[in-house]
């Protein structure tokens, strides 16, 4: 499968429905403040099964990424899935991180669609050709489409408002990531 394509031409009508229903949940969860706002759509098949927001401030657990809830709470929605070779989608607004990759990899994930690269976390562009024979057999196809800033922007709020919060060091460092400065 492609690795790291960058092809919005190729994207379906579904697809930007989906992606954009994602920067929606984003948007959501950049306005409560309390978490990274990033937002995911897990679709089987061209359906839509779940949604999610990030939750690792609400929950207190680094494991409630966005992508990783996806998992979580629909198990065995993607097991069967799997079982009949249905199509499973994940679509992100941020590129996933090795925890959310690796996630949709052991549940056999089929294509990963993400808008904005994560330069902290995201691990998307991982060699993944020597950790593993289930990494090579399993592997995602990973779309990256940055058809909207809106989920940099989300981030780039989220880090001002922690600096506001009086969370200095982590949040100008997460800026300088994006390119921005406190």
């Amino acid at each position: 499968m492609t690795k790291g394509k960058n092809k919005e031409s190729n994207l379906t009508k579904f697809d930007k429905e989906c992606l954009n229903q994602a920067i929606e949940i984003a948007r959501e969860t950049c306005q409560k403040g309390v978490n990274y706002p990033v937002g995911a759509i897990l679709a089987i098949d061209g359906k839509i099964i779940g949604s999610a927001g990030n939750e690792i401030n609400k929950q207190k657990s680094f494991v409630n990424h966005a992508e990783n809830l996806l998992i979580i709470r629909n198990g065995e929605k993607l097991y069967d899935a799997a079982k009949e070779k249905k199509i499973k989608t994940i679509y992100s607004t941020l590129e996933p991180c090795l925890q959310c990759l690796g996630a949709c990899v052991a549940n056999n994930v089929d294509r990963i669609v993400y808008i904005q690269k994560d330069p902290n976390g995201g691990a998307c562009d991982v060699a993944h050709d020597n950790i593993g024979n289930r990494y090579r057999e399993f592997w995602p196809e990973i779309i990256h489409v940055p058809i909207s800033d809106e989920p940099k922007n989300f981030m780039i709020s989220f880090f001002r408002d922690e600096i506001k919060r009086g969370n200095i060091e982590w949040p100008t460092k997460m800026l300088g990531y994006f390119g921005e400065k406190k």
